[in-house]
């Protein structure tokens, strides 16, 4: 009973501490952000981790007053990688922030991936590497969050590797895909140009029919990178179950 009362913040900060994860804020650019860390290393390596876009809608009609994810898919793998020190960076007005001065529903429907949000979240990724003193950068995003991770490099000069999984990489093909509304408000990852010192790794799940692969392969043939199809998978299915092999 307790459990269905909770608000979804309340559930992932219950998730987090039970996977060994410290709550903290960092400022970003007008927002704040909450994250959830797990030191793994004593090398300077940090993983960035980036959720999805949450919820939203509410039963896909009206739009939510509060975003925050209800799958906490991706604080899993985080709490899995041991491959570095873990932060998962939470987005403008999610996580118990939405009634923020800044914050309008907008950001997180149709201004989901507008600059607004891109520097805000840039900024604040680049203070958790600063404050860490990070010398060696991953960010890594799940369906959104990848979207995400690879807008924050146009305001980002410190990162080595950008890994996405079953990530929206063409948000107008993807839109069109669905027949959905275009993001108006929102920047699209396939019309920018991309820094080639950075390492690019592309995971999609073969079964994956909210972000097909064959939009992941478009996006890599204009734009470079390693595509890694995993056989079997959907879209939330089944990376939990395989990450701590697949981060490697």
């Amino acid at each position: 009973m307790l459990a269905a009362c909770a608000t979804p913040t309340q559930r992932i900060d219950v998730t987090a501490e039970r996977l060994g994860m410290t709550k903290g804020l960092v400022e970003g650019l007008n927002f704040r952000h909450v994250t959830y860390a797990k030191s793994h290393s004593t090398t300077k390596a940090l993983h960035i981790y980036l959720d999805g876009d949450g919820s939203p809608w509410r039963h896909g009609r009206y739009i939510a007053n509060d975003p925050t994810p209800r799958n906490p898919l991706v604080l899993g793998l985080a709490s899995l990688d041991t491959e570095a020190d873990v932060v998962y960076l939470g987005r403008p007005c999610y996580l118990g922030l939405h009634d923020e001065p800044m914050c309008n529903k907008n950001l997180w429907t149709s201004a989901r991936y507008g600059d607004a949000v891109v520097r805000s979240m840039a900024a604040a990724a680049q203070a958790l590497i600063q404050e860490r003193g990070a010398n060696s950068v991953s960010l890594i995003g799940f369906s959104g969050g990848g979207s995400l991770a690879m807008l924050m490099l146009a305001y980002m000069v410190s990162v080595n590797e950008v890994v996405t999984v079953a990530a929206n990489l063409d948000t107008d093909g993807w839109a069109k895909h669905h027949g959905y509304l275009p993001l108006h408000e929102s920047l699209n990852p396939m019309l920018l140009r991309y820094p080639t010192h950075v390492r690019y790794r592309h995971f999609s799940g073969e079964h994956d029919d909210n972000v097909p692969t064959q939009l992941t392969r478009a996006f890599i043939a204009r734009h470079g990178g390693e595509l890694v199809l995993v056989p079997n998978f959907s879209h939330h299915c089944c990376w939990r179950e395989q990450w701590p092999d697949l981060i490697k």
